[in-house]
């Protein structure tokens, strides 16, 4: 039955693609072909291969083929602009007239950007410019790392503390960058480094996130009613873009902040046809205070990143990327102790660590006109494009207490083969793709020393996915993109359809109002819970006693652009969780299937999002979230942990010559929390002494819960500030920055702590960030 479900839904994809007979009638109207040359620094003129020609305030777009050919059909009669983009290379317009039955010839030359080299580029368009003219974008966030500089940052730049500053985003607290989107768990979202997936992106509890701001060219933030190429989460899909260096010669750069120190070399070579750079990143905390003391910081961790770019002849392209990060926690805590205090196993050597490894390779083949499927015939379109994707996966974490006394580990690995084909005409750009990908699950505890096992749990699933998609440009004010997915499952013996379908509507050429809808699955669980930190992250995949995860997202808004200049878009949206797993922290290590609750929920919101961009002066947005969430199952309901009502933020960076200036201010009401109503001593009976106590020279005291989530924190707020300025010294740049978190001291809350062990009961606050000042610096060369 999966097999020929998936062989229906291939069918229909590859049906789709070659049936021009399903086209809707073809409007009398212009049509423009041409062919796009391209100029290089010392080299021949040669055909620009993928260079993207669009008709300025209409939905018209192609890219050309690898003889730099194009053809644009159903131009609106008159007058209108052509326009030519090329990465590297300056923006051409050209005015044409465009008449009924008539084929208008242009062929243009593409000249080098002069400004290509320039350390920093400002007055680049933002990537959702584009987008906003060429697909429904619906749910879509694109931030290039351009508009992320300038933005303070927590000890030094990260890209996922941008990503919480994104309407639709709930950041639970200072010390998480969790990622909690329009009514998600943290473990709903899809984090793709370069479209190849990782699985727990952070350090130290999620303070830090594991991508390197020398590393990062871009994010593009999908939170809600993703394109059916996507699955396997609920909530979102953030996808993490490698910056390529495309600069002839070698170019290296260095950052030092108050965490660590960051070193990256790139370049280009083989006449600009490929590009490569490296880059790692280790805190020294701990070198340092050894230079000063036997007590070393017992932390660290360290990040490396490679990436590689490289365009064969035939317009064949490889690229591939590679992660590898670790936490290392090392610390003997009996160190800690007096001399007379008894020792317990749990207060001896402790070593905890984590960590993921990417690596990914992916060639593509851009194909040209009136190529035809073998012994079909089929023509594919006027453009297409070919992409084969093979990733490996890793994440790990193991709690070693007492050297072995007590041991915990998870492993989570998947070796992943996904391709596509995408076929273009005027009117449709069409899609049909696959995804198979294998995986290694285990979950362990026990103890090395005694031999003793609790659980070793080991999972061995296998995933597959087949999907079809179309967008499709009815006209210059319409456009839909539709698409299904099929997957399945083995292990849980499971298979299911999910249709996804957007609508785009040009009121104007600036204003557009938009609609989708689509379901979402998950298998891949984490067990983390729904606390503020997020510690020991353990992994397990659904099988016969854990269900699949489902949702179904209803999203629908409006943006209105202002040229180049900026944006305003209002999106409202619902999400019902049809099952939604919840970590069960009382699980019986003798019980197998009880790890996870099964319950229901539903979210709905509306986010705000106003974005200007400036050449010069000042450059930000502003992102407003309302939100509220619920779940229940046996009859009980609560609000999750993330359920935040108001969330308001503000960025804006300013450069002033050699200067730049960048704060933020957020206002967020406050998230649920279980309050502590009592207090009670537990004690255990000790046999050899026939009495009663708590089993430890200390009292241990047990708080007793109220009702779940029934009180709520106060609202929190905060100003961030950072300022730089950029000097150039025997051709290095170098730019100094200092930044200031929580510039006025904000008491924010993190958590209460109860006392009851007097008459009067107390309950005191342990506060968020303090005023935190950072510095740094980076070098370039």
């Amino acid at each position: 039955m999966i097999r020929e479900a998936l062989a229906s839904i291939g069918a229909l994809g590859v049906w789709l693609l070659i049936a021009p007979a399903l086209l809707a009638a073809q409007d009398a109207g212009g049509i423009v072909a041409g062919r796009i040359m391209a100029r290089a620094d010392s080299a021949p003129i040669a055909p620009a291969s993928g260079a993207t020609i669009s008709i300025v305030g209409t939905t018209l777009r192609t890219t050309t083929r690898a003889d730099g050919r194009f053809v644009i059909e159903r131009l609106p009669l008159g007058p209108a602009t052509v326009r030519v983009r090329l990465l590297g290379y300056r923006v051409v317009e050209r005015a044409i007239v465009a008449r009924a039955g008539d084929t208008l010839r242009l062929d243009v030359t593409l000249e080098r950007e002069a400004q290509l080299l320039s350390p920093v580029r400002v007055d680049a368009p933002s990537p959702d410019v584009e987008a906003f003219v060429s697909k429904p974008n619906v749910a879509t966030l694109a931030v290039d790392a351009a508009s992320m500089k300038g933005v303070p940052g927590v000890g030094e730049p990260d890209v996922a503390r941008v990503v919480q500053l994104l309407p639709g985003v709930v950041a639970r607290n200072d010390f998480n960058t969790g990622l909690n989107v329009r009514g998600g768990e943290a473990d709903q979202n899809l984090i793709l480094l370069d479209g190849y997936p990782i699985y727990n992106p952070f350090h130290l509890g999620g303070l830090f996130s594991t991508f390197m701001d020398a590393t990062v060219g871009g994010i593009e933030l999908m939170t809600g009613a993703f394109p059916a190429r996507y699955g396997g989460r609920l909530s979102s899909v953030l996808d993490v873009r490698s910056a390529d260096d495309t600069r002839p010669g070698m170019h290296a750069s260095a950052d030092l902040s108050v965490i660590g120190a960051t070193a990256r070399m790139s370049g280009a070579f083989a006449r600009e046809r490929g590009a490569w750079s490296v880059a790692a990143r280790r805190t020294y905390a701990d070198a340092v205070t050894s230079m000063f003391t036997n007590d070393i910081f017992p932390y660290h961790f360290r990040d490396f990143h490679a990436r590689g770019i490289y365009a064969f002849g035939g317009s064949v392209r490889l690229t591939v990327t590679a992660y590898a990060g670790k936490d290392v926690v090392d610390a003997n805590l009996a160190e800690f102790e007096s001399d007379s205090a008894p020792s317990r196993a749990s207060e001896g050597r402790w070593a905890f660590d984590w960590g993921n490894r990417v690596l990914g390779a992916t060639i593509t083949k851009e194909l040209g006109a009136n190529v035809r499927i073998p012994l079909l015939g089929w023509r594919l379109g006027e453009s297409a494009t070919l992409e084969q994707r093979v990733s490996a996966s890793r994440f790990s974490t193991l709690l070693d207490v007492g050297a072995g006394a007590f041991a915990q580990r998870n492993e989570v690995s998947d070796v992943r083969l996904a391709g596509s084909l995408t076929a273009r005409t005027a009117a449709h750009d069409r899609s049909i793709g696959y995804e198979v990908a294998t995986h290694r699950v285990r979950y362990a505890s026990g103890s090395s020393q005694t031999g003793a096992s609790d659980y070793d749990l080991v999972q061995r699933p296998t995933s597959a996915a087949g999907w079809v998609s179309d967008l499709w440009r009815l006209s210059p004010r319409w456009m839909v993109e539709w698409g299904l997915r099929a997957e399945a499952l083995t292990g849980r013996e499971w298979a299911a359809l999910s249709p996804r379908l957007s609508v785009k509507y040009f009121a104007t050429p600036q204003l557009a109002f938009t609609a989708a809808a689509g379901r979402a699955t998950q298998w891949m669980h984490s067990m983390a819970g729904d606390g503020p930190l997020r510690y020991f992250e353990v992994w397990l995949a659904s099988d016969s006693v854990t269900p699949v995860a489902t949702a179904w997202h209803w999203v629908a808004g409006a943006e209105r652009r202002f040229g180049d200049a900026g944006s305003v878009r209002l999106e409202g949206y619902v999400k019902r969780y049809e099952r939604v797993l919840e970590a069960n922290w009382s699980e019986s290590p003798q019980v197998r299937g009880d790890e996870f609750f099964v319950a229901e929920g539903r979210s709905y919101g509306a986010d705000l999002h106003a974005r200007w961009q400036s050449a010069s002066g000042v450059a930000g947005w502003v992102s407003y979230s309302y939100g509220v969430s619920a779940r229940w199952r046996d009859g009980m309901r609560w609000a999750p942990g993330h359920d935040r009502r108001h969330d308001v933020d503000v960025i804006a960076t300013w450069r002033r010559g050699k200067y730049r200036f960048g704060a933020r201010f957020g206002f967020a009401t406050g998230t649920p929390y279980t309050p502590i109503v009592g207090e009670i001593a537990r004690r255990v009976y000790d046999p050899s002494r026939d009495s009663w106590g708590t089993g430890n020279s200390r009292l241990w005291i047990e708080p007793l819960g109220g009702a779940r989530n029934a009180a709520r924190f106060p609202a929190s707020h905060r100003l961030d500030l950072d300022a730089s300025r950029e000097l150039h010294f025997r051709g290095a740049t170098v730019s100094p920055y200092v930044s200031v978190v929580n510039a006025y001291n904000a008491q924010n809350v993190f958590i209460y702590l109860y006392d009851y062990s007097t008459d009067n009961p107390t309950r005191r606050a342990i506060s968020q960030f303090p005023v935190l000042p950072s510095m740094g610096v980076r070098v370039a060369f």
